[in-house]
């Protein structure tokens, strides 16, 4: 009974028993697959080794026996080199002493008295030693000396004023669209209209500025300045000239594009060490 009821249980079980088979099949194949490569990965490297190493051996012998024949080789004597050779060689020729004079050596020539060698060296050689003296000539400077409070200036040129001199207060440029300090006065002139020099200077720089265009600086003396903006380049002035008062140094031109929105006019600055002042304050 016990036995039917093992057959009956097998009989219904037999296909989880066939599955169980099939994968402990399947892991003993994996196992022998995967012993194999390495054990002839094994074999295969021990065979490269003993090559490697046989012809690391073969490579030794055949570079000791190249170098005892080529020691052989060296160590040959030579036949024509006879004993004779050697004792010539071994013989050593004296060398006689060279004695050198040092009372008579000098240099070049018989100069060795150093009282007397200025003498015999050549005229062009004792001018470049001997230092050249050169005349500078003094710079003269125009006799220029502004007094604001014996003279007054002139206005350079007859127009309104478009911006007040303001060191204090920001004023309003229409171009730049922003309020900021004014250290000059923008005077109204039609294009072309003459620019006069407001009081007796020289003329310091004349020089092309972003915001003022072609641009005069004149020195008055006693740290006294003026500058003219907005001129045409064709001036009659030059750098360096001594101007009057009244003398026209040029003429109006069209603003330049900081002001272009600004009708046309002169930008008129006076300056003391550099020090804007309200040139208003100086003109009668």
């Amino acid at each position: 009974m016990k036995l039917k009821n093992i057959i009956a249980y097998i009989k219904r079980k037999q296909f989880y028993f066939a599955l169980f088979t099939c994968c402990v099949t399947l892991f003993l194949i994996a196992i022998l697959v995967w012993v194999r490569p390495k054990e002839e990965e094994q074999e295969i490297a021990n065979l490269n080794s003993d090559v490697v190493s046989n012809e690391s051996t073969d490579e030794l012998t055949a570079n000791l026996v190249e170098n005892d024949e080529t020691d052989n080789e060296e160590l040959e004597p030579n036949e024509d080199f006879t004993e004779n050779d050697y004792e010539e060689n071994d013989t050593v020729e004296a060398i006689n002493p060279i004695t050198i004079n040092t009372e008579e050596v000098v240099g070049e020539g018989d100069y060795g008295d150093p009282d007397t060698y200025e003498e015999h060296l050549a005229p062009e050689l004792i001018a470049q030693e001997k230092p050249v003296m050169v005349e500078i000539a003094p710079v003269v400077k125009p006799n220029i000396s502004y007094n604001a409070d014996k003279e007054k200036m002139i206005w350079p040129v007859e127009g309104d004023i478009l911006i007040p001199f303001s060191m204090d207060t920001p004023v309003y440029f229409k171009t730049l669209d922003q309020y900021k300090i004014n250290p000059a006065l923008f005077i109204a002139a039609n294009v072309g209209n003459d620019v006069k020099v407001a009081a007796e200077g020289v003329v310091e720089t004349i020089k092309h500025e972003p915001e003022s265009g072609m641009t005069v600086t004149i020195y008055h003396g006693n740290g006294y300045k003026t500058t003219y903006g907005q001129l045409n380049k064709e001036l009659s002035v030059k750098e360096g000239d001594i101007v009057k008062k009244g003398q026209v140094l040029g003429q109006i031109d069209k603003p330049s594009k900081y002001h272009v929105l600004l009708a046309s006019h002169l930008y008129f600055k006076v300056t003391n060490n550099e020090k804007p002042i309200d040139p208003t304050k100086l003109i009668k």
